[in-house]
């Protein structure tokens, strides 16, 4: 129960233009209340709303404010709504009761009234008054004890009532109640757009759902952007029934910032551990800061030991630069002074950026520094060759506060750790591809070869397996592909002198049986040499027959010019230094013109859970798929087509993008020509068909350029010399056209029926010099004559 009402500190504030009616009700009144009185309604509602009474009594008819407008325009401020009101009219009749009541009034008295009559209406609208009064103050210190941010909407989303915490975390107080829609803590459209628009929709949301929770941005009344939780659900008015929204705000600001930065550094945590250099690093931090802060551009410059700062990379949000380079047409250099290095003309003036720039080194470390002219923030950090400046410039809608300030001192923390630790793996990976090139294999191929490899331990570029070609004195070319036990440097160091070892074999023009028994005995030696698996076999280009010998390896896959394909499953043994000193078997194959010889170690075609026949058989179809592909595409084709997809399995459905291959992967791909030969008569109108098929054989061997045209000029002349003077005096007869490839030199031979026709002395200035032009495209002509005919031999080399 609210405490008795002590009467006489009751206050009482009486409005009548009439003195006698003023002296007359103050005297009724004063023994009970304190009691003021005012002459008109204007004064009353001055006096209310500079210290409002306990109950006002006022008559209806006055000057310059009525009774009912002085009622109208206390209801009307919320300050004074709930001041009691007693109206005193000489105005009989219900229906001028029914006027008062309705205008807001709390009682209507009808003049003449009893003395008695009077003091109980006071008493009880008083009690009342101060009963409701009660209420109400037990309501609003209720809501105002709420910790979060209380507020009421009316229908058109006007906030009509806000709690002492909303004015704490807005800083907008009862007295602006009530605040019209769009809100004054709505974020700007000018410094704020985006989130202008996020708040937009939920104050949407707020007016045509029921109940709801979001999260929007607000602005303080000091200009600070907030985040708060907003929880909402639908009233309705129990007096009018109209639509209202009771909800709740709740600051989230610090935990959307502790969201934000978590994010922030995971991003950029996951893009620096996929940089593959310094450069990338600095870049893909840059575009990661870029991102984050909407920046209109990032700039990072280094300064050297002798106190020059340079540019060295910037980023836009239109277009980013290579690191390495600054914007077009911005000079590089800065001096100590921090001004721009001037040319011999004198050069520009300053650059505000690279002043700005300059300034960062004269602070600490990771300590954000903010720039007025031009508006920007700035820190240093450390990096391998030096401090490292980074400078933002932000969107004019999106200037960087506190917290943004302390993300950047974090993020430049973990970029300047990342920076050291991807410079410390640079010069490993330098070491490591030193290494590779110089036990991998050789750098140019014999013609018809293509290799490919992959090692699983990335992105170190080395691994234990290996192919190798060996050009063999006798125009043989030995062909070895191995697989040493392992990964990573330590297979590469017993891979590289298992290589030399055998490379070293071959060319004492031993098989690949002897080859490998021998090698057996040196990996025996070797520690980690053990269970090496090798295929080495001797070809012979000119007759496509293939003698080779298996320690243990997968078989080589023999794709026929049909599609078919046979496995060169024959000369089968065990692996190295597994049985030393036993004599392996060997085995012998004729390559059919045109065919692909494929030879791969088990990173190819192996995966877990699948037998490895079925990897062998996709690796035949892709070859045959792209059979006619050109010698590269056809070896890209077979590492695409065989890399690990993205079932658990590691099957063969479709390579998953980005991924590599699980184990290390060397890989040879040798096709098989077949000489061209070409009989025709002896006809200048033949010769354009000849040339035709010469160059269609020739781009299918694939040598460069202008070893073709070498070879076209070559034959060219020696074609029409048989065609115009060996059958000069016997016309037709046949010419034949002979081209075979070796690892070295392409051999041509153009043999006649006719007669020889030396030579003359003097020759025409236009004609007779076609063998000058021979010998001066080839590395080596023979010109045999006899009765039978002529002979012409050239060999054009191949240059390797």
């Amino acid at each position: 129960q609210p405490p008795a009402l002590p009467s006489a500190t009751s206050r009482v504030l009486i409005a009548d233009d009439n003195a006698d009616m003023r002296d007359y009700l103050t005297g009724l009144l004063s023994d009970a209340h304190r009691v003021t009185t005012v002459p008109d309604g204007l004064a009353a509602l001055e006096a209310v709303r500079a210290d409002p009474p306990d109950l006002v009594v006022s008559d209806v008819m006055m000057p310059r404010m009525d009774g009912l407008q002085l009622v109208a325009a206390l209801r009307a401020d919320p300050r004074t709504a709930g001041v009691p009101v007693l109206l005193l009219s000489a105005r009989a009749g219900q229906e001028a009761s029914i006027e008062g009541l309705e205008a807001g009034a709390d009682d209507y008295l009808v003049k003449p009234f009893s003395a008695g009559e009077l003091r109980a209406r006071v008493r009880a609208t008083v009690e009342l008054a101060r009963l409701r009064n009660h209420h109400a103050h037990w309501r609003a210190a209720l809501i105002d004890s709420l910790q979060e941010a209380f507020f009421v909407c009316d229908e058109r989303g006007a906030v009509v009532e806000i709690n002492s915490a909303f004015t704490d975390l807005l800083g907008y107080g009862p007295g602006g109640l009530p605040y019209l829609p769009e809100h004054p803590w709505w974020p700007g459209t000018e410094r704020h757009p985006e989130e202008h628009r996020l708040a937009t929709e939920t104050f949407t949301r707020l007016l045509e759902h029921p109940e709801g929770h979001h999260e929007a941005p607000v602005v303080h009344r000091d200009g600070h952007l907030l985040w708060v939780a907003i929880g909402f659900s639908e009233v309705h008015d129990p007096d009018t029934g109209g639509r209202m929204v009771v909800g709740t705000l709740r600051d989230i600001t610090e935990e959307r910032f502790a969201a934000q930065r978590e994010a922030a550094m995971a991003a950029m945590g996951i893009r620096l551990a996929e940089a593959s250099g310094t450069d990338e690093a600095l870049r893909v931090a840059m575009e990661e800061l870029r991102d984050l802060w909407h920046a209109r551009r990032v700039v990072a410059a280094h300064r050297d030991e002798t106190g020059c700062v340079r540019r060295i990379a910037s980023v836009s949000e239109r277009e980013p630069s290579p690191p390495g380079g600054s914007s077009p047409g911005t000079p590089e250099a800065l001096g100590p002074s921090g001004r721009r290095e001037r040319g011999a003309d004198g050069g520009p003036s300053p650059d505000p950026v690279r002043e700005a720039l300059i300034g960062l080194y004269d602070t600490v470390p990771l300590r954000p520094v903010t720039t007025r002219d031009p508006a920007g923030v700035g820190i240093t950090l450390d990096h391998p060759g030096g401090r490292l400046g980074l400078w933002i410039e932000p969107a004019p809608h999106r200037p960087l506060g506190p917290e943004d300030l302390t993300l950047l001192a974090v993020l430049g923390g973990r970029l300047g750790q990342a920076l050291h630790r991807v410079h410390s793996f640079e010069q490993h990976r330098e070491t490591a591809l030193a290494l590779q090139r110089a036990i991998l294999g050789p750098d140019r191929l014999p013609d018809g070869f293509a290799v490919r490899y992959e090692p699983a331990a990335r992105p170190l570029q080395v691994g234990g397996d290996w192919y190798d070609t060996v050009e063999l004195p006798d125009g043989r070319i030995g062909i070895v592909v191995g697989d040493c036990v392992g990964r990573g440097l330590e297979a590469a160091s017993v891979m590289g002198q298992l290589r030399s070892a055998c490379r070293a074999l071959l060319l004492e023009s031993t098989g690949p049986a002897r080859t490998l028994t021998a090698l057996d005995r040196f990996a025996a030696l070797v520690p980690g040499g053990i269970c090496t698996t090798v295929f080495c076999g001797v070809l012979d280009p000119d007759t496509g027959r293939l003698v080779y010998s298996s320690a243990g390896h997968p078989p080589g896959i023999l794709v026929r010019p049909d599609g078919g394909h046979d496995l060169l499953d024959g000369g089968r043994s065990t692996p190295l230094a597994v049985r030393p000193g036993h004599p392996r078997p060997e085995a012998e194959r004729i390559l059919p013109s045109t065919s692909v010889l494929l030879l791969y170690t088990d990173g190819l075609v192996e995966r877990r859970r699948r037998p490895l026949d079925i990897g062998i058989e996709r690796a035949a179809t892709v070859v045959a798929e792209s059979l006619d592909a050109p010698l590269q595409d056809l070896a890209d084709a077979v590492m695409r087509g065989l890399k690990p997809s993205s079932d658990e399995d590691g099957g063969f459905v479709g390579p998953l993008p980005g991924a590599g291959y699980r184990d290390d992967v060397a890989m040879l791909l040798y096709r098989h020509t077949r000489p061209l030969e070409v009989t025709f008569p002896a006809d200048s109108a033949r010769l354009a068909g000849v040339r035709a098929a010469l160059r269609a054989w020739l781009t299918d061997l694939g040598p460069e350029r202008h070893v073709i045209q070498q070879v076209l000029l070559v034959a060219g002349e020696a074609c029409a010399n048989a065609v115009e003077h060996g059958h000069r005096d016997t016309p037709g007869g046949t010419v034949r056209l002979t081209a075979r490839a070796t690892a070295r030199d392409i051999h041509l031979t153009v043999a006649d029926s006719g007669t020889w026709r030396a030579p003359r002395p003097d020759p025409d200035a236009h004609r007779g010099r076609g063998l000058q032009l021979i010998r001066a495209l080839t590395g080596r002509v023979t010109i045999d004559s006899d009765p039978d005919g002529t002979t012409v031999d050239a060999h054009v080399r191949i240059d390797r």
